[in-house]
């Protein structure tokens, strides 16, 4: 969630044509996005929204021109549950061109975690959409 309102957030400062979107592989809507996740978007300029934890379908896995997921484990999990979409999945790391690691999910653990965890997702979501300007250009 922090890395999809975050890359929004900039590609429309940018005036970049992409869409963004969240899901994931044990999403489920009674998981409520911690206030933290909220407090720091907002910080950055991303206007109120709501959020519900959408599960990651084989329709919007097909769908998408790119998937990224935070660790590495994710992204297997995604390769194994839709094995046609190998070619566009990546870690955002791997995608950001930093590296191989995960980004840790920081949920149930203190918003210190939360404000390290962000700093990383703001460094990648810069770095990927660098790379996306020049694969849409």
């Amino acid at each position: 969630m922090l890395a999809h309102r975050y890359a929004a957030l900039l590609a429309g400062k940018e005036g970049l044509p992409l869409e963004f979107s969240s899901a994931g592989l044990a999403a489920s809507p009674d998981i409520p996005q911690p206030p933290i996740v909220a407090q720091l978007l907002a910080k950055e300029g991303v206007p109120p929204y709501t959020h519900v934890p959408v599960p990651l379908t084989a329709e919007l896995a097909a769908g998408a021109d790119l998937i990224l997921g935070m660790t590495r484990a994710h992204k297997a999990g995604i390769i194994s549950s839709f094995p046609g979409e190998e070619k566009k999945t990546f870690t955002l790391l791997e995608y950001a061109g930093l590296g191989s690691g995960d980004i840790a999910d920081p949920f149930g653990l203190d918003d210190v975690f939360y404000f390290t965890i962000f700093k990383a997702i703001k460094s990648a979501v810069t770095a990927s959409l660098e790379r996306l300007k020049k694969e849409v250009q």
